[in-house]
């Protein structure tokens, strides 16, 4: 029973998902959190190696910053520009557009 405890507590938590109400949403960028996401990549090979070299490879985990716009149905979505409206803070639109599988994120965290 202390050695399921021990590892319980080695293990690292990873936070894959940010509280985030996204029908409060608008045109104000101040509204939509800045965050860091870590998450893992695909890697492929088409050259020649053996089973050992291949067992022993890990996924690159990739970084991406951006504005979070939604975490629904497995799909996380941020973007890193934006166009100000000229008369008003607020912004109309956007580009640089990120859509990543929540189910590959490590780790996400908010920077502002």
């Amino acid at each position: 029973m202390l050695n399921k405890k021990r590892k319980k507590l080695k293990q690292k938590i990873y936070k894959k998902t940010i509280p985030l109400n996204v029908k409060k949403l608008g045109k104000n960028i101040e509204d939509y959190p800045f965050v860091e996401i870590e998450w893992a990549d695909i890697e492929g090979d088409a050259g020649w190696s053996s089973t050992k070299q291949l067992k022993m490879e890990k996924l690159p985990i990739c970084v991406s910053k951006g504005y979070l716009v939604s975490q629904q149905k497995g799909v996380t979505r941020i973007f890193t520009d934006y166009i100000k409206t000229k008369d008003k803070d607020t912004f109309e639109d956007i580009g640089n557009t990120t859509l990543i599988p929540t189910s590959v994120i490590q780790s996400i965290k908010i920077l502002n």
